[in-house]
């Protein structure tokens, strides 16, 4: 058998040639790209240094208005406070005169109060009167008075005041609107 080589060694050399500039060719191409991302990067790395240090700037900037926003905060809060004990205090004045105005028609004359106290929710009265009639009337008239409730008889008790014998009474319920 023999063998014959068509194939001219010229070629082969210029094939080997252009397979090696293609190669450089694309290395540098490759290098050339990297490089562009690269200093691409590198510019939007300082454009966004320089746009977080001039937010700092203006976040620093605004520290006196923040602060003057908290001070307003407090002020507006301490101010709800004082519309709502405003608000309570109106509410109680209404209660207040209403319960006066009723105190004043259910007392007979026989009867008479020493103190009223009112906390929260609830009362308690004192007073005076010769005979105990009088005092179950006037719980029974408390008893109807629609905001006041759970109207209860807390003590009853001789006492003498000025040489006179008299009752002395207690009086507890709830008291609302």
């Amino acid at each position: 058998m023999i063998r014959i080589n068509l194939l001219p060694r010229k070629p082969r050399r210029r094939v080997l040639r252009y397979n090696m500039y293609v190669a450089i060719l694309v290395t540098v191409a490759n290098f050339a790209i990297l490089g562009g991302l690269y200093f691409t990067n590198m510019r939007h790395i300082e454009a966004y240094s320089r746009m977080i240090a001039s937010a700092k700037k203006e976040i620093a900037s605004l520290d006196g208005v923040y602060a003057e926003y908290l001070k307003l905060e407090r002020q507006k809060k301490e101010i709800g406070g004082k519309i709502n004990a405003i608000g309570g205090l109106k509410g109680g004045r209404a209660l207040a005169a209403r319960t006066l105005y009723d105190l004043t028609s259910v007392v007979s004359e026989s009867l008479w109060l020493k103190t009223f106290k009112k906390t929260q929710n609830r009362f308690e009265m004192e007073g005076r009167s010769p005979e105990n009639e009088s005092i179950s009337s006037f719980m029974e008239s408390l008893s109807g008075i629609p905001y006041m409730t759970n109207v209860e008889l807390k003590n009853i008790e001789d006492v003498t005041e000025e040489g006179v014998v008299i009752k002395r009474f207690v009086i507890q319920g709830n008291i609302g609107i």
